[in-house]
């Protein structure tokens, strides 16, 4: 934004109007550094449906590792003869034996088997615990240098903001003043912008009665501007409330808050329109 001047000004407005124009770029810059950090981070939340799903699978496959084999024969009725043949007695006990032999290496290997996986398991536990902790370590260190970067420029911002309010007050008062030493040499201001003092000609009742108006307007217009000005510094000192009691709250752990959102006054943004919209 420009610089408004009027020829009515005085050294002391100008000086003003050109600091206040000064901080307002400031602020702007520090305005962009806090959106240049980007969102607050925050920590990702397993939805139920994915814890769901984890537990799901880990069921899975301790049911598939503990349940039992399917039999590939069925078992037959022995409906055969009373006696049998020695000799069919002894291939039946040697193929019993060989069988049991067989099944007692199959549960060897098994139980083998659930003690690898159960170490596995174990191993893949202990390397997810070290990575969320490790996750943990560095979200935790970024979520404070960020925290750290963004309290020291809204910190800024704010001191900022309070600065500009008490400029703009020497400023309203330093115009107030402009106008009461042209109205004291028998100018008017124009009603059309942009407003200007200007001497009648020749007084007439009408211009001495315009004339004798214009204090009070100055008067009033000043008083308005004052309060604006005190409400401006009210809404910066509730801000900065909030902002001390985010930080409290951060200090002590409470790192899921709700985003903080950026104030940015309307009256911060408008004082050059202030500078030559004075009501007539």
């Amino acid at each position: 934004a420009t610089i408004t001047q009027s020829p009515s000004d005085s050294a002391a407005t100008v000086e003003l109007k050109t600091t206040l124009h000064e901080l307002r770029q400031t602020r702007e810059e520090i305005s962009d550094e806090i959106k240049s950090l980007g969102p607050i981070p925050r920590r990702k939340k397993q939805s139920s449906s994915e814890r769901q799903q984890e537990r799901g699978g880990e069921e899975e496959e301790e049911e598939a590792m503990t349940a039992p084999k399917k039999r590939t024969r069925e078992n037959r009725d022995s409906t055969g003869s009373l006696k049998e043949d020695p000799e069919r007695k002894r291939s039946k006990r040697m193929f019993g034996n060989l069988v049991l032999g067989t099944l007692q290496r199959s549960k060897t290997d098994l139980l083998k088997t659930r003690d690898r996986e159960t170490q596995r398991k174990d191993l893949l536990r202990e390397a997810e615990t070290k990575a969320v902790t490790r996750n943990e370590e560095i979200y935790k260190e970024f979520k404070e240098k960020y925290w750290e970067k963004r309290e020291a420029l809204i910190q800024k911002q704010i001191d900022l903001d309070v600065d500009m309010k008490y400029k703009q007050r020497e400023l309203y008062r330093s115009m107030a003043a402009d106008c009461e030493r042209e109205i004291a040499n028998g100018k008017l201001r124009t009603e059309a912008l942009p407003r200007v003092f200007w001497k009648p000609k020749k007084e007439t009742i009408q211009t001495q009665s315009m004339l004798a108006r214009q204090p009070g307007k100055v008067e009033e217009w000043l008083k308005t501007k004052m309060m604006e000005v005190d409400d401006g510094l009210e809404r910066i000192a509730k801000r900065k409330q909030t902002f001390e009691e985010g930080k409290e709250m951060r200090r002590r752990g409470d790192d899921e808050l709700e985003d903080e959102e950026e104030v940015v006054a309307e009256e911060l943004k408008d004082a050059d329109a202030d500078d030559v919209a004075m009501e007539g």
